[in-house]
Parts: C-alpha cells; sequence; structure tokens
C-alpha cells in the first residue's frame, strides 16, 4: 500500500514538473540527436525537392523545345533560356545537398568546450552517433547506481527505528 502512494506520488509531482524521468544529460543527448536529424532531414528534402523539380523542368523544356521545333519558331526563346536557368539552379542544389562535406558536418559537434567528464567517457576513434548512444547508456547507468544506492539508506533509515 505504501508502494502504492510513492507511485502515485512520483506521477503527481512528474505532472506537476517538480521531478523529471528523464535526466539532464539525457535531455541534452536527445536534443542533439533531433538536431542531427533535423540537418538530415533538410539534406534529405533538399535533395528530393531539387531532384522533382529538374525532372519537371526538364519535361518541359523538351515539350518547348519540340513544340517550337514543330511550329518553325526559334529553338532557343526567352522560355527557353528561363527554363535552363531554372535546370542549372536545381542542379546547383543537388550538388550542394549531394556533398559529402555537408553530411559529415552533421554529426561534428557545435559546441567548442565539451564538459571534462563526458568526454574521457568517449570511446576513441568513435563517431558522434556511438558517443550519444554511450553516454545515454552510461547516463542510465549512474542514475540506476544513484537509485539503488537511495533505496539502500532509505532502508537502513527504517532498519534503525
Amino acid at each position: 500500500m505504501n508502494d502504492m502512494f510513492r507511485v502515485g506520488e512520483f506521477f503527481l509531482n512528474y505532472f506537476l514538473g517538480k521531478k523529471t524521468m528523464i535526466g539532464e544529460k539525457s535531455l541534452e543527448i536527445s536534443a542533439e540527436i533531433l538536431n542531427q536529424l533535423r540537418r538530415i532531414l533538410i539534406l534529405v528534402v533538399l535533395t528530393l525537392g531539387s531532384l522533382a523539380l529538374f525532372c519537371m523542368g526538364m519535361s518541359y523544356l523538351i515539350d518547348r523545345f519540340l513544340t517550337n521545333l514543330d511550329h518553325g519558331d526559334a529553338l532557343f526563346t526567352p522560355s527557353i533560356w528561363f527554363i535552363l536557368g531554372f535546370l542549372a539552379i536545381c542542379i546547383g542544389i543537388m550538388v550542394y545537398a549531394t556533398n559529402k562535406k555537408n553530411w559529415m558536418d552533421i554529426f561534428k559537434s557545435d559546441k567548442k568546450e565539451t564538459p571534462p567528464a563526458a568526454s574521457s567517457q568517449l570511446p576513441v576513434g568513435g563517431n558522434a552517433i556511438e558517443s550519444v548512444v554511450s553516454l545515454l547508456i552510461l547516463d542510465f547507468i549512474k542514475e540506476r547506481e544513484h537509485n539503488r544506492a537511495q533505496k539502500k539508506t532509505n532502508t537502513q533509515h527504517r532498519d534503525q527505528e
């Protein structure tokens, strides 16, 4: 019965914002993961969007070019030059979005300084995702150890009473 009250109190405090279920480091790691996912999503949308616009522009260019051939008009009209410029912009966006440097910059840290405790725990030669996952696991383990120690002291205090 006493445990049910503790669980109820824990959830009440959580919903009132007095305690959080997630540690501070875990929140920072989650924010970093979301930031990297946002960057990846932007590059993917840029690539797919420019590819779709390039395909539509090419089909419209071919249509205009063949229409001009059928009517005997000048082959390179201003609308064709405009379409060629549009296609050049689409190609430039695709080259930018698929550049290896842009993809590798996603996993570089934005912060200039890292906490000394976190940097000593990072695996040597690992990438950023491995570091984030290892920090998350270490944070979880430390939180569990802290909870066990706290339970142990609580039981000792009860035994003394």
